[in-house]
């Protein structure tokens, strides 16, 4: 019953998450019960063919079973296709300002100013794309268009799913944007602008003392979260793949940030009247690497709980 778990995660995912588990009880159940009758009057009959012939897709069934007093910002027939045109022109968007803040970092210099700028004119942008897609929804609807796209559609597109919760675009996009980032920083192809004034001066010599092994091991983590944040952004939801590479890629961060903040003497500075503050920030320091470990550690307690509960059934 893959096939119509997959198609049962799939309807449920466009409605508010408050209604998914009952939901989803409701239309696997009746799927099971369709798929019977339809096997006992053709035998041999695969999930497959029967969500081809007898079923439509996913986000217009969906639609279907949306409450009739819902308020629609967009006509119903096209409100689930109105959403999904809003998550992928988010991630798009979000990708585009990587790219203009890579561009800025390489020619000032300034990691975090080119980041931040880059991250800070996100929702000026969105706003504006956001309402060009409603633009051309509502110039759908007012044409008495109908969701053509909807119509093509075969249960081969079905992706294995064991679960109905969606995988956050932004979350990820901002994961595919720091990881860059940190990869550049790591590498020394960016820098991290002078924090600290002091004395009347900037101080720019700071050293992180930590073996060229952890570098490297930091490197291949970030190269594999910059790959692994694309692979997510074309997925839709969660599956046991997914949240075990998750809970591993994890585990090693976890790993390697503990190892970190555990070096003595992390930093090191040759300005001379810096040194007097220097154990604060070094203090500082990891105080952020075990809160990043704790972060961490919740996120991944999170998916390895999901991961046995739809292991347990």
């Amino acid at each position: 019953m893959n096939m119509l778990k997959a198609y049962a995660h799939q309807v449920v995912s466009y409605h508010p998450v408050a209604q998914r588990d009952e939901l989803f009880a409701e239309i696997f159940d009746e799927l099971c019960e369709e798929f019977s009758d339809q096997q006992a009057q053709i035998p041999g009959l695969s999930e497959m063919d029967f969500l081809n012939s007898c079923k439509q897709h996913p986000m217009r069934y969906a639609t279907q079973l949306a409450s009739e007093n819902s308020a629609y910002l967009v006509g119903p027939q096209f409100y689930f296709s109105f959403l999904s045109a809003l998550k992928t022109s988010l991630a798009i968007v979000v990708v585009f300002h990587l790219v203009i803040g890579l561009v800025g970092a390489f020619a000032s210099g300034n990691i975090w100013g080119a980041f931040w700028g880059a991250v800070g004119s996100i929702p000026q942008t969105f706003l504006w794309v956001g309402a060009s897609v409603l633009g051309v929804f509502v110039a759908l609807e007012k044409r008495g268009e109908r969701a053509t796209w909807l119509e093509k559609w075969d249960a081969a597109e079905l992706k294995p799913s064991d679960g109905h919760q969606s995988i956050s675009r932004l979350e990820t996009s901002f994961d595919l944007g720091f990881s860059t980032f940190a990869l550049l920083w790591v590498v020394d192809i960016l820098e991290i602008p002078t924090v600290v004034h002091h004395d009347g001066e900037w101080i720019s010599d700071w050293s992180i003392n930590v073996p060229e092994g952890l570098w490297l091991v930091a490197g291949l983590l970030l190269l594999f979260g910059i790959g692994f944040s694309l692979y997510r952004l074309s997925c839709t939801l969660w599956t046991s793949r997914l949240r075990a590479i998750t809970v591993v890629d994890n585990i090693l961060w976890i790993g390697l940030l503990a190892v970190v903040a555990s070096q003595t003497g992390l930093l090191s500075v040759e300005h001379q009247s810096a040194a007097e503050f220097l154990p604060i920030i070094e203090k500082s320091t990891k105080v952020g690497l075990l809160i990043a470990c704790v972060i961490i550690a919740w996120d991944t307690l999170v998916h390895g709980w999901r991961l046995l509960r739809n292991a347990k059934g």
